[in-house]
Parts: structure tokens; sequence; C-alpha cells
């Protein structure tokens, strides 16, 4: 006879449930959570229940579970862009198949890495290289060097945070970008030349019709790359750029991919409203394709909040950043969209019942969003529509506490710490750099608050994002960033599960283990709440369980 409930017998279960914050058992049936507890009082209920057989399974008996994490922001179609090209990255990038890519520290070492991928590729085939940081190698790319490597074949090269892109002469032709005719986010030189140098998407943009294939994100090209999230112990994920390359397109590839019977993950689509806009004719045409898409979701496929950008990156030197400007006297970015523009953007959006998430990471950008949401609140009170601003690494506190007073929430990318923070100091100056991503401050104010990874802006490896919220430690030379913003495990472990989920609006169905939510497990080899927090970021993780169904990693 086929068990209709089963039970998950374990070393522990950590649940987020403050009412019961640990079990050893938990019992699973139609892909929900039925009962939490001990095992002997589990069993002993469901013998007296008339719900069906059940079995009790001990493959995690000596494991530790938890709710499956939620990353509130990160790029699902971006990075089945980037696991395509070929990395040239100055820190390791995690393998779908396992392992780490390569690391080359120097540009010298990365110029010789294109030259050797020039010799393997097919002829006339583009070469797409990714991940390079500038900051780490001190190096610019320039036309010249792409150049070097070759002249028939187009190059282009994004840089760690895909804020900032190379491309060589063949692919700028190729494009029919020339001094009589550059297109916004393209370099130019002296001459009125263009330098090779595109800047954020506007840039990027203008040379991907030269490409068309690079971005054709195809179903294959997506469940290639779902294994790293499986890896990290993920069971739900925000695409926060969902039809960047085409909107309906990117909801059809979508609807169909998780509708398979062996898909393991949930995603929420952020739709981009840039692209959206102009693909739909009209901000009220985009609403309704937003509104219509939501009305057709499954449980594995969701419609989140409308995706809106002000300024650019702070790392990549795009973005406005305010007074004094960049400390290494780099001339100041522009904001990359209209003020006026999101607010107008964000005010119907909310008259319209959809909440936003904006990507801000200056203090100038942080309060445009501010000042957009009150303005949408004073036209048209919501309560609890929880628009969220997403980055916010040089957010005030007296702007945390005018979001707490809005509802605004707040995802901060506090990875950057570790992997960027000797930049930042470099870039910012010691107190701007102390206090990115002050999740300290936003703690004691009551602000909802929680991390994530972003890629490409960093590698999807959740624990470092873990690790680098307690501790706030530069990979560099070791240097804790602002210790007083500094956070127990327990703050990191609420906020990629269930404060994520609350930020969604989901957390009555996910982000905890309770009665009646959806059972979406990360499965540990070890205990968070009790190894040695230094050792947190190299956690060991079984896999997941998505909806009573166990998944372990590749």
């Amino acid at each position: 006879m086929t068990a209709d409930i089963t039970v998950f017998e374990t070393k522990k279960i950590i649940t987020m449930y403050p009412e019961q914050p640990f079990a050893e058992a938990v019992a699973v049936k139609d892909g929900r959570i039925l009962a939490i507890g001990k095992l002997q009082e589990i069993v002993y209920w469901l013998k007296h229940s008339s719900l069906g057989p059940y079995m009790v399974d001990t493959t995690f008996n000596d494991k530790v579970l938890m709710p499956g994490i939620v990353d509130a922001h990160t790029h699902v179609e971006l990075q089945a862009l980037i696991y395509s090209g070929h990395f040239v990255g100055q820190i390791p990038w995690p393998r779908v198949e396992g392992g780490f890519y390569p690391v080359y520290p120097s540009k010298a070492e990365v110029l010789n890495r294109l030259m050797d991928l020039d010799k393997r590729l097919p002829p006339g085939d583009p070469l797409y290289a990714v991940a390079y940081d500038e900051n780490k190698t001190g190096e610019f790319l320039h036309i010249e060097e792409l150049d070097a490597v070759s002249t028939k074949r187009p190059i282009l090269v994004s840089n760690l945070v895909f804020h900032r892109f190379w491309a060589n002469s063949a692919l700028l032709l190729k494009a029919g970008i020339t001094g009589n005719n550059l297109p916004p986010g393209v370099q130019s030189d002296e001459s009125g030349k263009p330098n090779g140098t595109l800047f954020e998407a506007k840039g990027l943009m203008s040379v991907l019709p030269a490409l068309p294939d690079l971005v054709n994100i195809t179903n294959e090209r997506i469940r290639y790359i779902l294994p790293l999230f499986t890896r990290g112990g993920y069971t739900t994920v925000c695409d926060a750029a969902v039809g960047v390359f085409g909107m309906q397109k990117a909801f059809a590839t979508f609807s169909g991919l998780l509708h398979e019977p062996d898909n393991r993950i949930r995603i929420v689509a952020l739709p981009w409203a840039k692209t959206g806009v102009a693909e739909a004719g009209s901000l009220e045409n985009f609403i309704g394709w937003v509104k219509d898409a939501a009305k057709k979701e499954t449980d594995a496929f969701r419609i989140g909040p409308v995706k809106l950008y002000t300024d650019g990156s702070i790392i990549s030197r795009t973005s406005p950043i305010g007074w004094p400007g960049y400390w290494d006297g780099f001339p100041e970015g522009d904001m990359e969209n209209d003020p006026k523009e999101i607010r107008e953007m964000l005010i119907r959006c909310h008259e319209a019942g959809l909440s936003t998430v904006t990507h801000a990471n200056s203090r100038p950008g942080c309060q445009v969003v501010l000042d957009a949401v009150n303005a949408a609140q004073t036209l048209k009170y919501r309560p609890d529509m929880r628009h969220r601003i997403d980055h916010a690494y040089n957010i005030t506190s007296s702007q945390l506490q005018r979001a707490k007073a809005l509802g605004v929430t707040v995802q901060f990318f506090t990875p950057q710490i570790y992997y960027y923070g000797d930049a930042h100091l470099k870039l910012q100056g010691p107190d701007r750099a102390r206090h990115i991503t002050p999740t300290g401050t936003a703690k004691r104010l009551g602000v909802s608050w929680g991390f994530h990874n972003d890629p490409p802006g960093t590698p999807q490896l959740p624990w470092v994002g873990a690790w680098a919220t307690v501790h706030r430690q530069t990979l560099e030379s070791e240097t804790i960033l602002g210790p007083e913003h500094c956070v127990p495990v327990e703050d990191a472990l609420r906020a990629m599960t269930i404060d994520a989920a609350y930020q969604l609006h989901l957390d009555s169905e996910i982000g905890s283990i309770e009665f009646g939510k959806k059972a979406d497990f990360c499965v540990l080899e070890a205990d968070p709440t009790e190894v040695d927090p230094m050792e947190l970021k190299d956690i060991p993780v079984w896999g997941t369980v998505f909806s009573g169904r166990p998944s372990p990693a590749l």
C-alpha cells in the first residue's frame, strides 16, 4: 500500500516558527506540513487519524532540516546567460557540475585566457567572457587589448556585477556602432570614436542585436543552471529582472519549464518595468500584462512585485553616490533612469495594487524610492504593500526610519562586503564603507530586512551570504566593516527564510516549518546554530525537499 503521509525523522529541525522553534520529526501530506514535533507523538496521532497510511522515512535521521532558503533577489535568466559564457573571474565561481571555475588574478592572465579561447572556438563564433573584476585586477579592459585577441571574432566581456562591459572593434562594427552613431551607454575616446566600454543595460543593449543567439534564453539553458539552487538549499528564488530580454517570452518559458513533473524550485518573477513597458507599448498595458500573468500563476511560478531601477553600480563607478563623490576621484555616475519616471511608475503600480521592488544602491537612489512611496500612499493609501528597496548599500539611519514609517522593506546585498568590501573602502572612504548595508541599524529600528546573492553580482552561494551578514569581514584585508552591524547567526537564518518570505507576501505559505505550510526544506549535514560561526560559509548542504519531495544536490 502506498503511504499518503511521509514522516521525516531527523537529527534536528530548525523551524523558524517562534512558538515551536525546534523539533525532531515532520509529517508531510499532499506537499504540505501535517505535523511537527517528536516522532513518537506524531506517529501516535497518525495511528489515531483517518488521514491514510503513513511511512517513517529515516533518510534524514542524521541531518538537520530548516525551511527551504528563499532568495528574494537573484537572477535566473541572467545566470543562464552568464553560464553560457566563459568565466574569467578573480573569485571562484561554482560549476553547475560541482567544484569551481579557475581564477585569473591579473588582467594579463585574463587576456591570455581570451587568446586561448579564440584559438579553440569555431571561426566567426562570438567570444563571450564573464565575471571580470576591474577592482581586483586594478585595471580596466581596453578595446586595443581585445582587438589584439581578435579583429574578426566579436568579443564581449562583462564585469563581475554586470554593470560595465567591454567590446572589441569587430562587435562594435557588427552592431553598427561608430563615431557617427554612438548610442547611450557607449563610451567614446577624445576623438569621439567608441572606445569599447559599455555602461549598464543601455550600453549592453546596443550590441545585443549583433548577438541574437546569446540572449535566446531557452528552457535548456535555464534547466542547466537550476542545480545551483538545490546545491545551496534554495526552494524559492526571485528572478529580479524577468522580461529584460522579452517579457511575454520569459513568462511562457518559465510557465512551461516549471510545470515539468521533475521540477524542484519555485520561481517568483519580478517583471522588469523598463523593457516591459516598451514591449507592451505603454505603462497601462504593462500593468495589464502583469495582472493577466498573475491570474495564470501556479505554485511553482509566481508573479511578484514590479521591478524598477534608479541608480547604477557603486562598485562599477556607474552610480551617483552624493557628496563628496568617489574617494578615488573617479567621475560620479548618473541616475540610470529619470527619477520622475520612477516616481510615476511606482505611483501607478501602487494605485493598481502592485507592489514594487526598486534597485537603489546610493543615498540619492534610496531617497527617490522613499519619496515615491510617500507620494503613492498620499494619493491612495494602501496598507501592507511592502514596497521594497534592494541593495541599499548607502542607505542612512534616517532613511531607514522613514522606510519603517512607510512600511518599506529592505533587501541588503551583504555578500558584497566579503567580495568587494576592500574596494568599497578605496572607492567610498572609511565612513561610508563601514556603514554599507547597515543590517545592525535596520535591526535596531525594526525595519524588515533580508539579504541576497544577486548573481551575476556574486556567486549563488547563500551560506557565503549568511557568513558575510554575520561577520562583515572583507576578503583581502579581513577588515570588519562596521562591527556594530554584525548580527547573530539566528538573524541571518531568519533573513534567508521567513523574513524573505514576508517581503514577498508569501510568509503564509513558506519560510517556516509549521502546520499547513509548503513542505519546503533545506537539508543540512551540520547545524548552523552550533557550528563555529566562522565555518558558516562552508556548511555542507545535502539538498532540499520541495513540496515534500526530496531532491539531493548533484
